[in-house]
């Protein structure tokens, strides 16, 4: 049986895709890609084939080319019906063609029809992309492997939604490659957390590939470590010689990355966790959710507000509403994330949004929404617009987990709702980042943000994004200025961009100068004017106004396709295609009941870098209790509020096995869970880590008590700890020393994850600053002491 290709199952007939390369180029911030996906039709008909892939906002299509039987056929972009319509017409002539389009979103779709049989064929895709800078400081390129089946609510009318929720993935292409350079300059590492890398450097450039064997069967990460990752720079790109010289592409395009910081107060705010328990978060993502919400929990301080919220096919609600953050309201809160499970079906986001935001607001008490997924939805745009029309009154942060998370979902509700958005593959820790948006959130917000030019005399410019980007302290924000000015410069010319605001009525203002550059040649490849115009389409396409025929314009020039427009390749050259072309169409009804339904319309490659094997799924009623796949007895949880949004559960529904969490320390790691009891779960296995531990035992207040467990956390005996005390540790001094002990030991024991536990350590400095000391004790004193017995 072969290893590749898409099937249908009672014939066991392959489609074509046999290999599939990927040749990246990284330089800073921006990265070029070329794509090859090779195709062979050993069938006695032609075929149709059509695939799709999750493309992200920050990156732009800008080529394909066709290799159809060693001839070569460049694409061009046409207005996108024109192109459909082309297309169509050299499918029914019997010649050849080839469609790239982008369907939704973040959803990009491309079609090769009428590959003669006994013949082969080759799809050459370029794309141009910003590259986003993670919680670490890292420069975070990913390569999508599988495009994931949007959760579909009952009655949606998205033309995608049938063909998407058939969607399946298995194995990857019978050859896969990787080869990567990176720009040296700057760079103290390149490192993958997914796959193993072969690296070597060659002069200015670093040369990394995955070994050979290794499939694509999940994301490929790879993270560029720079040694100066948050300076100020713009980068400037001379436009293409001979163009108009009206169209953008003719100007030079420069790109401003700002990286702000600045002071502020943290503020009190309403924190609103929104958990996806979906049956797709099972296993590791659901234990690293328990994690994370429990350490979100302990980093809150005292004055704010919060609620827990889990959603799939209904939600539930930890609180019918916000609540004070005390140590009674912790505690329940605690024991209620140790057993969430992945049990609640499918993924229905939109009511739990429509449910926030239908609560009162707290007075004096920012709204901030924290949404963790790991999935997609068809009704992306009706939960973005919920999000943008409560932006006044709550701020959205997002994490997507993950391979095939939907970026524009995730990306979507952050910028609506003047958040952030983090991605999370596997191997990855997900804690920093939600630290680092908890941080952002305590922030207030800067307002009348714009971005101001200084240039000479005879230029102008082109903002985009024409708003300015949401403003957080130490976070990179990007914007595009496209310049028009004298067609011929005979030396560079200086200029300034200001990145300007208010924050607590304070004036905030960066700026980067840049130069403009004389008659030098234009880049061979225009990744920054590609990316500048994807940009000022999505501007215009955000606007809802009537710009249409601007973009139709805009994306035919620069070569960048948009929802108006699309690519379309077509071989005239041959003669016509004989014989009846099969296609087959494989729906989400037909996969749910029977292999023998599986022949019909259309046959669907999900993705470019991973090859799909169809059959039919077995139904399955595992889950959807509280305890899920624990099986613990209800009255043992608090107890939650569920709305019910609809009792059809999604048209797959995988169960996890069994995960044991416990914020009791050395109870932190994933076990197999004995057999439980009234008392709850009980774990077997190896310790926890420390770290995990330590944060479980905090008060609400940020003080920790001094205990046998608390000694055993910190691998003293609780003699030891309370003989080295300088003052007589009884009372509520033992409760002093027991948290400088632990902040010590934080400081010198975890260094290098600060960005973990630094809001647990400031929550604990607070309260220490608040505590009236005894005759004769002294704070540093008391500090000094912990440094030596935690030393050790």
């Amino acid at each position: 049986m072969s290893e590749a290709g898409l099937f249908v199952v009672e014939k066991n007939t392959p489609l074509p895709l046999k290999d599939v390369s990927v040749k990246a180029h990284i330089n800073g911030f921006l990265v070029g890609l070329d794509s090859t996906l090779k195709y062979s039709n050993a069938g006695a008909n032609p075929i149709e084939v059509v695939f799709r892939f999750p493309l992200e906002e920050s990156f732009a299509v800008v080529g394909l080319e066709a290799i159809i039987d060693g001839r070569k056929v460049k694409a061009v972009i046409r207005e996108k019906e024109e192109a459909r319509q082309m297309y169509d017409d050299a499918i029914a002539s019997g010649h050849s063609a080839a469609l790239a389009e982008e369907k939704k979103g973040d959803i990009f779709s491309i079609s090769l029809g009428n590959l003669p049989p006994q013949k082969d064929a080759e799809l050459h895709l370029k794309l141009a992309g910003q590259l986003p800078l993670d919680a670490e400081g890292g420069v975070r390129f990913s390569l999508p492997a599988v495009l994931k089946p949007r959760y579909t609510p009952v009655g949606s009318t998205d033309p995608l939604a049938k063909i998407e929720a058939a969607s399946h993935h298995g194995s990857a292409p019978a050859v896969f490659s990787f080869h990567l350079e990176v720009a040296s300059r700057g760079v103290s590492d390149v490192t993958s957390p997914t796959h193993q890398l072969s690296k070597e450097t060659r002069g200015e450039v670093i040369k990394a590939s995955i070994n050979e064997g290794q499939p694509l069967d999940k994301d490929l990460v790879v993270v560029v470590q720079y040694k100066s990752p948050y300076e100020p720079k713009a980068i400037v790109e001379n436009g293409e010689k001979g163009a108009d010289k009206e169209s953008m592409i003719s100007g030079p395009v420069v790109m401003l990355n700002f990286f702000p910081e600045f002071k502020s107060s943290k503020a009190a705010c309403e924190f609103i966790f929104l958990v996806d328990r979906s049956g797709s978060m099972g296993g590791e993502f659901i234990k690293s959710a328990r994690e994370t919400l429990i350490l979100f929990l302990k980093s809150i301080s005292p004055g704010c507000s919060f609620n827990v919220i889990g959603f799939g096919s209904n939600y539930e609600s930890l609180f019918p509403s916000s609540v004070p953050y005390n140590q009674e309201n912790l505690d329940r809160a605690i024991q209620h994330a140790e057993h969430v499970e992945a049990d609640l079906g499918g993924t229905e986001l939109l009511p739990p949004l429509r449910f926030i935001f239908g609560q009162r607001l707290l007075e004096g008490l920012p709204r901030q929404v924290f949404v963790l997924t790991d999935g997609s939805v068809s009704n992306t745009e009706a939960c973005i617009q919920e999000v943008k029309r409560n932006v006044e009154s709550a701020r959205c942060f997002t994490f997507g987990i993950g391979s095939g998370v939907s970026t524009y979902l995730v990306n979507g509700l952050a910028q609506a709702g003047n958040g952030t958005a983090e991605f999370i593959q596997s191997g990855e820790r997900l804690q920093p980042k939600v630290i680092r948006s908890l941080k952002q959130a305590l922030q207030p917000s800067v307002t009348n943000l714009r971005v101001e030019f200084q240039l000479p005399a005879g230029f102008e410019v082109t903002q985009t994004p024409s708003k300015a980007p949401v403003l957080f302290s130490g976070d990179k924000a990007v914007v595009y200025g496209i310049l028009k000015g004298p067609s011929e410069l005979m030396s560079p010319v200086n200029c300034t961009a200001s990145l300007k605001g208010q924050i607590l009525d304070q004036p905030l203002e960066y700026s980067i100068p840049f130069e403009v550059p004389g008659n030098s040649p234009s880049f061979p490849i225009p990744i920054i004017h590609h990316l500048a115009a994807k940009a000022l389409i999505k501007d215009w396409e955000r606007d809802g106004g009537n710009k249409k025929s601007e973009i139709v314009k805009l994306s035919i020039e620069s070569s960048v396709v948009s929802s108006h427009t699309a690519f379309v390749a077509i071989d005239e050259s041959n003669q016509p295609v004989k014989g009846a072309m099969k296609t087959w169409d494989v729906t989400a009804k037909e996969v749910e009941s029977d292999t023998s339904a599986l022949l019909s319309a259309k046959a669907r490659v999900s993705a470019p870098f991973s090859n799909v094997r169809m059959s039919a799924l077995p139904k399955t009623n595992k889950g959807g209790g509280f305890f899920g796949g624990i099986g613990g007895s209800s009255n043992q949880i608090p107890r939650v509020l569920r709305r019910n949004v609809d009792q059809e559960a999604a048209p797959f529904h995988l169960s996890a096995a069994p995960v044991c969490y416990s914020a009791i320390p050395f109870c932190a790691s994933e076990k197999k869970c004995e057999s439980p009891s009234a008392s709850g779960p009980s774990c077997t296995g190896p310790t926890g880590d420390s770290l995990s531990s330590l944060i479980s035992l905090q008060q609400a207040d940020g003080s920790w008590k001094l205990d046998d467990v608390i000694a055993k956390v910190l691998s003293k005996s609780l003699k030891e700890l309370s003989d080295a005390c300088p003052v007589k540790c009884d009372g509520g001094v033992a409760t002093l020393w027991a948290t400088i002990l632990c902040v010590v030991y934080l400081e010198l024991k975890h260094p290098s994850q600060k960005d973990e536990w630094e809001l647990i350590a400031m929550k604990a400095e607070l309260w220490l600053d608040g505590q009236s000391l005894p005759a004769g004790a002294d704070l540093n004193a008391m500090k000094a002491a912990a440094r030596i017995i935690i030393a050790p």
